[in-house]
């Protein structure tokens, strides 16, 4: 029997990839499997049409960047999602990212009486800074919780900056990973593996400056992701052609990613902030301990001993790197602690019995 019908208004996995929309799919593909219809809204597409991939109805949109579109708030790009909406007329909406688009999207489903499901994403979105475009987003961000959108988050953070403004999230439910191995896979130290797309808040030169240091030894520094084919991008290049210790795998897919982690010895991530990253899940599935420069979201690194977080600190990470490497007894609980954390909290099973429950309820 065919349950209800939910509009996903979110880019779609594999065709645009990123974080939020691998995350979304996984949504989707269990959703799917529980016999719910799911029809795709996917931005960031230079030809619209709609197509079907992988069962999925999807609708591709182009997004105009002129100056008077983003002045209004997309108003017209907007109408084009609220028509597809109203012609689909599904159950319920759900988008994955709080992004400049939420606003309309949250009047409209509140226009006509359709739940709205807002999955933060990030931290970034919540975070309101004392400028002048700080001010706006924060102002937007009240304006569309008048609307009433059903939110959820990520993290008891992202819960934290909610409440501040006396606004009541429906649920925490952390981002989820299909379960990729029963036991530890052997580790190969030597492999250290940094994953993303280039972009100056990941801050993969700071990675390249930590392989820079450890040349002399038999660490080999892996990097996977697009690389963009700018100034800083071209610096990027530059600095891995020459690194004697660095390997450029360029952009994979998940099974590449997730076949190169089983056997890795750490993940690195340098990211200025992050809400909860796919690739720790991923890495954590694989029983791979991670080492953060800044980021130990609701501090389950610290709690789990399943990595470490440098709390900021850049010469740290080569201490830490070293330390996490060179005692093998503690390197082995390590990786067995990272799996299990990685089983109990982030399963794709036991999170979506909590997201199908909040469906059932907001419906």
């Amino acid at each position: 029997m065919r349950r209800d019908k939910i509009c996903f208004f979110v880019p779609f996995y594999p065709l645009i990839k990123g974080g939020a929309e691998y995350q979304s799919k996984i949504i989707a593909t269990a959703l799917k499997e529980q016999q719910y219809e799911i029809v795709y809204i996917s931005s960031g597409h230079e030809k619209e049409q709609c197509i079907v991939v992988d069962g999925f109805k999807i609708y591709q949109l182009n997004v105009s960047s002129g100056i008077v579109e983003k002045a209004s708030l997309y108003k017209n790009f907007m109408k084009k999602v609220c028509d597809i909406i109203s012609k689909e007329a599904p159950n319920i909406i759900y988008q994955r990212i709080l992004n400049t688009f939420t606003y309309r999207l949250a009047k409209f489903s509140k226009k006509n009486n359709i739940p709205f499901v807002l999955h933060i994403a990030d931290n970034y979105s919540l975070e309101f800074d004392k400028g002048r475009l700080g001010i706006l987003k924060k102002k937007l961000f009240k304006a569309l919780l008048k609307n009433g959108p059903i939110i959820i988050c990520q993290t008891a953070y992202q819960r934290n900056k909610i409440t501040e403004f006396d606004y009541a999230v429906a649920d925490v439910i952390p981002n989820m990973h299909p379960l990729l191995t029963e036991t530890v896979p052997k580790k190969d130290r030597k492999k250290i593996i940094w994953i993303g797309n280039a972009r100056p808040v990941k801050q993969l030169e700071v990675y390249l400056k930590l392989a820079k240091s450890f040349e002399t030894s038999q660490l080999k520094f892996h990097i996977i992701g697009r690389i963009p084919e700018n100034a800083y991008g071209i610096s990027l290049q530059e600095t891995i052609a020459t690194g004697k210790n660095i390997v450029y795998h360029g952009g994979q897919d998940n099974d590449y990613v997730n076949s190169l982690l089983l056997n890795s010895g750490i993940l690195i991530n340098t990211s200025v902030s992050e809400g909860f990253s796919n690739t720790f899940i991923q890495a954590w599935m694989c029983g791979t301990p991670v080492l953060a420069l800044n980021s130990d979201p609701d501090s389950i690194i610290k709690k789990n001993n399943i990595g470490v977080n440098c709390e900021g600190e850049q010469d740290r990470m080569k201490i830490a790197l070293k330390e996490l490497l060179e005692n093998s007894d503690a390197y082995d609980l390590m990786c067995q602690k990272a799996l299990r954390t990685a089983q109990s909290h982030f399963s794709v099973e036991m999170n979506m019995k909590r997201f199908v429950a909040l469906l059932v309820k907001s419906n």
